[in-house]
């Protein structure tokens, strides 16, 4: 009898640990487990990177980037290999853990160069692995084009 109630008790415990650890990821932001940084590298070339919470992941095909400065446009958005997943909600999908690095061009027109400054949105949906999925989230970054303002 002893055996069985502290097997009992060890399970209780497990299960209150677990459903708490699940309760403090649900009440959390999405920026807590995906955070996003840029640079740009030259006056054509985004570098963006995610670091992704070892708990989480992003959906390859949530990920979609924008300029909001008109004459500005992305473009050849190279993305790395994506891991194969099976989600329970959307089958099998790609999605990308860990630190996720994506490369752009930026082409932009003479005179917004002289602005100095480009705003890229940048859109991502991801889940942790207990099921609790996050809204699509966007980020506005801003990126300047003159040495010293970034």
């Amino acid at each position: 009898m002893g055996v069985i109630l502290k097997r009992l008790f060890t399970l209780l415990i497990v299960c209150c640990f677990s459903q708490a650890g699940a309760n403090n990821l649900s009440n959390s932001n999405a920026e807590d487990f995906y955070r996003l940084s840029g640079k740009l590298i030259e006056r054509n070339k985004l570098v963006l990177t995610y670091n992704i919470d070892h708990c989480c992941y992003i959906y390859k095909r949530s990920l979609s980037f924008n300029s909001l400065v008109a004459g500005a446009e992305i473009s050849n958005v190279i993305f790395p290999t994506a891991l194969q997943h099976k989600d329970e909600f959307f089958g099998d999908v790609e999605v990308y853990r860990g630190k996720l690095v994506i490369k752009m061009d930026v082409e932009i027109s003479q005179a917004h160069q002289k602005l100095g400054a480009l705003k890229l949105a940048a859109k991502h949906q991801g889940c942790s692995d207990e099921g609790i999925c996050f809204l699509p989230e966007d980020n506005i970054l801003s990126f300047s084009f003159l040495p010293g303002l970034d």
